[in-house]
């Protein structure tokens, strides 16, 4: 068995992606791998985990966190996202951290920095254990339409059908001519759109652009129009209590707590650590041994 351990000196560096990407990587070369999350106070180790369990070339990782890693069959590989001070015996570590946050304090073979600013893509250094560092990236840090719904005062009106974890790149505030609506809209591959609650025009704009979810503000229901498009087109609907201005407010700290989840964030990862030689280096490091 070989162990792959993915940690960090705090919660929200990124290791969870880290793992993810590396473990896929793994399993697309033909080594049986699952995901594990260990057990920490951090508050996400349950959610981590469930999605862990969902991804399916990952059969049979634990849809909770453990205490301690399971058995593993011969020739199998486990990635373990864990905290700094429960990194696993013998494990191979990669070290996660923030821009800005001191090194992890751990004999790593690989350390990878995410949130750098002004880089755009990823970069790798070889001196010494492999060093990569990940520029700030929209799709890394977007935000499904739960995570926005904690920031609100606001209930949802339309569930829509579009999945729990889709994230969303973008807050795009409905501009205040409607000619200019659709055009304007589609400037923005992946969004979660705010307006009026009385701006028909404008939700179906938008609704024309395929949101990812449309946030009415106000405080009153929307037009028949507007819920009837939006349910044709699978879109949740939420209404905001407040006005648009203090709701864009509230949410404005929505890409400051959001979690890694979902295929786009997924495959975002993947595309970024695949030039930079990460998975070589830790295939090189790792020998898989019964």
């Amino acid at each position: 068995m070989s162990i792959i351990a993915v940690t960090s000196v705090r919660s929200g560096a990124g290791k969870t992606g880290v793992a993810a990407a590396i473990a896929r990587a793994l399993a697309y070369r033909g080594t049986p791998t699952r995901l594990v999350r260990l057990a920490d106070e951090a508050g996400h180790a349950a959610e981590d985990a469930a999605w862990f369990a969902s991804l399916d070339f990952v059969p049979g990782s634990p849809s909770e966190p453990v205490a301690s890693l399971p058995d593993a069959a011969a020739g199998e590989v486990l990635v373990v996202e864990c905290p700094v001070g429960a990194v696993p015996a013998g494990a191979s570590v990669i070290a996660v951290s923030r821009h800005g946050d001191a090194a992890d304090a751990v004999d790593a073979v690989a350390v990878v920095t995410t949130a750098v600013p002004g880089l755009a893509g990823a970069r790798s250094s070889g001196a010494g254990p492999v060093r990569v560092e990940i520029g700030e990236d929209r799709t890394l840090a977007g935000f499904a339409l739960d995570e926005a719904l904690r920031w609100l005062h606001a209930e949802v009106i339309l569930p829509g059908e579009l999945p729990a974890d889709t994230t969303s790149d973008h807050l795009v505030i409905a501009p205040i001519g409607s000619d200019a609506g659709q055009p304007y809209f589609r400037r923005f591959p992946s969004m979660t759109v705010v307006a009026r609650f009385d701006r028909t025009d404008m939700h179906l704009a938008a609704l024309r652009a395929n949101p990812n979810a449309l946030i009415l503000t106000g405080g009153r229901e929307p037009s028949g129009y507007t819920l009837d498009a939006a349910g044709a087109s699978g879109v949740p609907v939420v209404l905001s209590r407040t006005d648009t201005e203090n709701t864009v407010i509230a949410l404005e700290r929505v890409f400051e707590s959001t979690r890694f989840r979902g295929e786009r964030k997924l495959e975002r990862m993947c595309a970024l650590l695949e030039p930079t030689g990460l998975v070589e280096a830790v295939l090189g490091i790792t020998t898989v041994t019964a």
